[in-house]
């Protein structure tokens, strides 16, 4: 009896361990580059695609993607593999696994969050800021994730990249508040992951991803064969045991 207990307890451990996987908030997906951006930005280095960049996530059309990385560069039928990320899963004991959590932290990408939203939503006005275009939002947004800052920042995008630090103040109890009310953002953080100005793929933000369920059905498929074989070993020895008693 103790044997077929300890088996079926496994059996629901596992099953359990299968309901709770979509709850991590995390999920590997292929990214596609497809070559579309709807505004550029300029500085004395030159001009950058930015606001929503065109993109097939899991060869699918996906409502696009938003780069957070200044440092890198991707070109028009570029390809990679990148780890999705929930937004609200982001927490102290994950954010180091994004491309810029060992440096901005959990504000950080609470300051970053806010004007991704603001772009996927069309929004041009931001407390007493108003008229913000997609190159601001994007030079903001880079301007935040770059140490020390990026050159050529007009007066607007500034005045919004300061707004946004002071929301937060540096406060992770507020940043990781806002982050959890954000289930329909995904960061996409390249995998593998080689750091900031190594070449990789950028970071991407995008919004309303359809999490595909195959990696974790597998996952139950093999956790619920590898049970059965354990029940059937433990079956098997506990009546191997019996009949060497007889």
């Amino acid at each position: 009896m103790k044997i077929r207990s300890l088996s079926l307890a496994a059996i629901a451990g596992l099953a359990v361990l299968y309901l709770g996987l979509p709850a991590f908030g995390q999920a590997l997906v292929s990214v596609e580059f497809t070559g579309g951006y709807t505004t550029t930005w300029g500085n004395t280095d030159g001009d950058y695609g930015a606001g929503i960049y065109t993109a097939n996530i899991n060869g699918a059309a996906s409502p696009g993607i938003i780069c957070d990385d200044f440092k890198d560069d991707i070109t028009s039928g570029e390809k990679w593999n990148a780890n999705a990320y929930q937004a609200s899963s982001l927490a102290s004991g994950n954010i180091n696994n994004t491309l810029f959590g060992g440096t901005i932290g959990l504000t950080g990408y609470a300051e970053v969050a806010t004007l991704v939203s603001m772009m996927f939503g069309g929004n041009t006005t931001y407390g007493s800021i108003t008229g913000i275009t997609q190159a601001e939002l994007s030079s903001a947004i880079w301007d935040i994730t770059t140490p020390g800052g990026i050159n050529g920042l007009d007066t607007k995008a500034k005045l919004l990249v300061a707004a946004v630090q002071t929301a937060f103040n540096n406060n992770v109890t507020a940043a990781t508040q806002y982050l959890d009310t954000l289930t329909n953002l995904w960061i996409l953080t390249p995998n593998p992951l080689t750091g900031v100005g190594s070449g990789e793929p950028q970071e991407m933000w995008t919004t309303n991803l359809s999490v595909p369920e195959g990696g974790a059905a597998l996952m139950f498929l093999l956790c619920a064969g590898l049970s059965c074989f354990g029940a059937m070993f433990f079956k098997y020895r506990n009546e191997a045991g019996s009949s060497s008693v007889a």
